[in-house]
């Protein structure tokens, strides 16, 4: 006989657990913001998320698989966030190239602990490392098929592509996270706009490659 779970206020269990799993990675993001990623422990996460630890460990096995579960939940929203501003834009090369600078822009200013946790060094957790790297191969793969667009006339196997990916997509990780730490003093504005400029550049030197 299967057995019936039974479910409150019309919500099942598993909806509640996923609601949990979901205040946690939450939490996990505001105590970053406010702590600093030493602050983060399954007690000021559960804490913060005003949950008992147990429910930590109903959805994480150690406070390891919470972070990987963070870095992953903010990897998807940002690539989401990246991709429906792609989308969204008409064709022309700028228009492009200036929706996915401001698309990464606006989601580090927006979640900055997010930002950091995805950024190249901002946030050195062990956990996130090899994770990072594999989501980095990802990142290099899209924007290659990004700029296979604008420059429609490269075959799409031409390395040098790979490489332009490569070098704008590493350059500008860098550049964002030594702003969104206020390295660089730049208003919003003027940072997407240099770094429009700068990717463009690069882009035309492509087609020279």
């Amino acid at each position: 006989m299967t057995k019936q779970v039974r479910a409150y206020g019309g919500i099942s269990a598993d909806q509640r657990r996923a609601t949990r799993r979901d205040q946690l990675l939450e939490a996990a993001f505001e105590v970053m913001a406010l702590e600093g990623p030493g602050g983060l422990t399954i007690r000021t996460v559960a804490k913060q998320a005003g949950l008992s630890t147990r429910f930590v460990y109903e959805s994480f096995t150690d406070l390891d698989d919470l972070v990987v579960a963070a870095f992953e939940l903010a990897f998807r929203q940002m690539s989401d966030a990246v991709a429906s501003a792609v989308a969204d834009a008409n064709t022309a090369r700028r228009a492009t190239v200036t929706a996915c600078i401001e698309a990464m822009v606006d989601f580090f200013l927006t979640a900055p602990a997010k930002g950091k946790l995805l950024s190249t060094k901002a946030y050195g957790h062990p956990a996130v490392a090899e994770r990072r790297l594999a989501r980095s191969e990802d990142v290099y793969r899209t924007f290659g098929s990004i700029l296979q667009q604008l420059v429609p006339d490269r075959d799409a196997a031409d390395p040098a592509i790979d490489l332009t990916a490569r070098f704008l997509v590493g350059a500008f990780g860098e550049t964002i996270t030594a702003w969104i730490q206020q390295s660089l003093p730049y208003p919003r504005d003027k940072f997407v706009h240099d770094n429009v400029e700068l990717f463009l550049s690069a882009i035309t030197t492509l087609e020279r490659l």
